[in-house]
């Protein structure tokens, strides 16, 4: 990795983001035992642009990184320029023969790379590179194995996904990559001075059409697509890109801050993102008994939609209510709020969903790309639905067999999270097995697209329906939200999947609002000082710095009830002191509790009584209540420190700086939006604060028959 390398973000002012742009970002897997090393190239001292130019298979993208240039300024370097330069760049490079195959299919029969538009001509180079940046290129014992992108995005800040694919129909078994679904790794590994190049036997062009098309497209979802249509979701789930944001004047320069370890770039793009979980009609038949739809003469609509209609309304009008009946595109409706709980806002690929870092008995080995072959325990995360009213979401990572559920309800042993509380009996401990998620649309035995311009949509295997089972499931368990998954823009820019540091100015978050001048927030992950012995929730945090003063949109809870909000804490010497306030009215927000001071430690502290435990559980159960009587609590032991190793809980760590804070009790409904305002009660433009992870915990979990699990 070369510290010093030219980085193809800075070699341009812009890139063309507004008409292909929406990057995404996802994590790392290892497979050197299955790749047959055979594939490999030998390793030559040339760069990226010398190899394409000495091997006459890669002729014709040659000439098209020749011809596009890097941004649309005259003075722009041709990309074949930059790929000559110092670097880290991952290419999957075309052969001439998959070039062909491409200009047949989008120009027609005898048109050459001469006859491509400006705009095509850009697509197809920048889809095919990664600017790894400071980071080594991305060779095939770091491609995902299971389906998922890369952490970093191509030049149009789209995501490039890959999967290890398996014929076993071949003798021998022949295994390989596919990228993006229909581009196969034929030649991985070729080292090169500036890189790594993998050649490909299809061209690598995600499409450039909105999630909604790419459902109505994709020949096998056309009740959702009718639905779609229906309900005028078709309209709103289109956007990408803040314009206007496009336009200001940004920080181009990595900026470094006072006591906060490492440097932060300021969010160059602003994106808008969606993230579908979509019923195939077979899965509307089978659960629901819905009629097979029926294409129009114009191939595009479903002509009888108004029998599927009349076959779903009774089911959503059960789980949504009856209001507004007669008109699906008003989102009160049951059939508009069905439909809508089926898009999250933010946009997520598969392996992004849940944050593998630190959990309980987890080992990533390398921070900057951990390991994801071997789970630990469980993970979860709750995401929003959208709409004007939004619902929340869990998503969950089975750790034994990696599969992904929406709204999965288990119970775990209490001492030990890797067991069932109902040791061997998966049914009751599972009281809601929840919807199985897949990683890929497969059509006539062929995996489509399913990364539209502006999100991506995945096939489910149930009906997803947020019922009164679902929501009482939801809300007889202690919810922890990270606040990352609170904010869609963060996710859809990648920064978190990354693993980098970011700055993001004021008026970035639609759900930050109310924030003073002086306001700075930064998104931090411990991967970039490599681990680092950090303790924070799912290896990153959100700090505000500055006489911060902002207000947070909350998460809305799954029934009514009472609740415990808590905060997680991570205290230190350069922390600040905050005063809390909580309401449903985000300009009229009550105080909660007097100011917390996040430069205390617990140990020896009267105002938080933390007290290492000890053999005797009765002693320790009596220490962690009187925590509680003073509003706090010791930290969970379901993550540990950012060492890699995953056996350090943070339960007993040090001298009791990393807690959670109960903010408040108050009675919550469904459907109702709640706020937390944080003022700092110091005028020290200096002081931190931290902001990880949050907690919904019912009155049932808090207060329950059988006490609050440690975890």
């Amino acid at each position: 990795m070369n510290k010093n390398s030219l980085s193809i973000k800075k070699f341009a002012t812009y890139a063309c983001v507004a008409a292909f742009g929406l990057g995404f970002l996802g994590t790392l897997q290892s497979c050197k035992e299955t790749i047959d090393s055979s594939n490999f190239a030998i390793s030559k001292e040339e760069t990226i642009t010398d190899h394409l130019h000495n091997n006459a298979q890669y002729s014709q993208i040659y000439k098209i990184l020749q011809r596009v240039k890097l941004g649309s300024k005259e003075s722009a370097s041709a990309l074949a320029s930059v790929l000559s330069a110092r670097g880290n760049y991952t290419i999957f490079a075309p052969t001439d023969s998959a070039m062909n195959v491409y200009l047949k299919q989008i120009l027609g029969e005898g048109k050459t790379i001469d006859n491509l538009t400006d705009e095509q001509a850009q697509r197809i180079a920048y889809s095919c590179i990664i600017d790894n940046g400071t980071e080594g290129a991305y060779e095939s014992p770091n491609f995902p194995t299971t389906g998922g992108a890369f952490p970093k995005g191509d030049l149009n800040n789209r995501s490039i996904s890959i999967k290890q694919l398996t014929d076993s129909t071949k003798n021998p078994i022949d295994t390989y990559y596919a990228v993006n679904g229909s581009s196969r790794v034929v030649k991985a590994d070729i080292k090169l001075s500036n890189g790594y190049l993998h050649e490909v036997n299809a061209v690598i062009a995600p499409s450039d059409k909105y999630l909604p098309d790419l459902i109505s497209e994709a020949g096998n979802l056309n009740v959702m697509a009718g639905l779609l249509a229906a309900t005028g979701w078709d309209k709103k789930l289109v956007e990408s890109i803040d314009l206007a944001y496009e336009n200001k004047e940004h920080e181009t320069e990595p900026r470094n801050f006072s006591n906060v370890q490492g440097s932060f770039k300021e969010a160059d793009h602003r994106y808008y993102g969606f993230t579908g979980f979509v019923e195939t009609d077979d899965v509307f038949a089978k659960e629901w008994g819905v009629p097979a739809p029926v294409m129009a003469a114009d191939g595009k609509t479903v002509s009888n939609m108004d029998a599927i209609i009349a076959s779903i309304r009774s089911k959503c009008e059960a789980a949504y209510g009856n209001a507004a009946a007669g008109d699906l595109t008003n989102e009160e409706n049951a059939i508009n709020k069905f439909v809508a709980y089926h898009f999250l806002m933010g946009r997520l690929g598969y392996n992004q969903f849940v944050a593998h870092f630190n959990e309980w008995g987890y080992k990533y080995g390398d921070a900057s790309s951990p390991q994801q072959n071997k789970y630990s325990i469980d993970i979860s995360d709750y995401f929003t639905t959208v709409g004007q009213h939004p619902e929340i979401l869990k998503i969950t990572q089975v750790a034994s067999d990696k599969n992904i559920y929406i709204n999965r309800v288990a119970l775990y042993n209490s001492t030990d999270y890797t067991k069932w509380k109902y040791e061997g009996n998966e049914k009751l401990s599972v009281p809601q097995k929840g919807v199985l998620v897949s990683a890929e649309n497969v059509v006539n035995g062929k995996a489509i697209d399913n990364n539209a311009l502006n999100g991506y949509y995945f096939p489910i295997n149930k009906v997803l329906l947020f019922d009164e089972d679902s929501r009482k499931a939801l809300g007889q368990e202690r919810i922890r939200f990270d606040i990352t998954t609170c904010l869609p823009e963060l996710l859809s820019y990648g920064c978190r999947s990354a693993r980098q540091h970011a700055y993001f100015p004021r008026g970035y978050f639609n759900n930050i609002t109310n924030a003073s001048e002086s306001t700075r927030l930064l998104y931090l992950h411990s991967s970039v000082v490599g681990g680092g012995g950090w303790r924070d929730y799912e290896g990153d945090e959100l700090m505000a710095l500055g006489v911060y003063d902002f207000v947070l949109k909350l998460p809305p809870v799954p029934i009514d009830g009472d609740y415990e909000i808590r905060m997680g804490c991570s205290n230190n010497s350069v922390r600040g002191m905050c005063q809390i306030y909580f309401g449903d009215s985000p300009n009229n927000l009550i105080p909660a509790g007097l100011p917390l001071d996040m430069r205390q430690n617990g140990k020896g502290n009267d105002n938080i009584g933390w007290v290492i435990d000890g053999k005797d559980e009765a002693v320790n159960a009596e220490n962690d209540k009187n925590m509680r009587n003073r509003g706090w609590m010791k930290a969970p032991r379901s993550f540990t420190v950012t060492d890699g190793k995953g056996e350090t809980d943070l339960r007993n760590l040090g001298s009791g700086e990393i807690l959670r804070r109960v903010i408040t009790v108050q009675r919550l409904e469904k459907g109702k939006t709640y706020y937390l305002r944080f003022k700092s009660a110091l005028n020290q433009s200096d002081a931190q604060f931290f902001s990880d992870y949050f907690e919904y915990v019912p009155r049932s979990v808090f207060n329950g028959t059988e006490p609050e699990d440690q975890w």
